[in-house]
């Protein structure tokens, strides 16, 4: 007695000459002349960014007293001076948000740059890495409460 015969030998399809078959997508890297020209993450950018923020506002912030109020003595016009005042505070006041926009952004900055260090900074001391999230937590409670009053 011969054995059944066994189920069709059914030939593999190949892929046209010239194509690879395809491979699973790695997960993206940036490449190394970006990463040379831009860098990655840096504590000391971060910071060194929030403390160039808050300089920056508090140059801001002396901008109009650099400029000097209007002098009553250079006016013969009592509403051409009471028109150079009105501008005057006008502008103390816009320079002043500008300031602490800026100084509020910066300080943001230092926070995040902290909390990220704690988070990510593997190489610390355990104490060293708490007392940055204690510190970035108090940075950003700072200025998320400048504004917030109770009554």
């Amino acid at each position: 007695m011969q054995p059944a015969p066994g189920p069709p030998v059914q030939a593999q399809p190949q892929p046209p000459q010239g194509m690879q078959p395809m491979q699973p997508m790695a997960a993206y890297q940036p490449q190394p002349k970006f990463l040379e020209k831009y860098g990655t993450y840096a504590f000391s950018k971060w910071l060194m960014i929030g403390v160039v923020l808050i300089v920056i506002g508090a140059m801001f912030a002396q901008v109009t007293d650099l400029v000097g109020a209007p002098n009553p003595a250079d006016y013969d016009d009592g509403a051409k001076y009471a028109e150079d005042q009105f501008s005057h505070e006008k502008l103390g006041t816009t320079l002043g948000a500008l300031a602490n926009m800026l100084q509020a952004i910066g300080l943001g900055l230092i926070g995040y740059a902290l909390l990220r260090e704690a988070n990510d900074g593997d190489a610390h001391h355990t104490a060293v890495r708490v007392t940055a999230v204690i510190t970035g937590v108090l940075v950003i409670a700072n200025v998320a409460a400048a504004n917030i009053t109770v009554f």
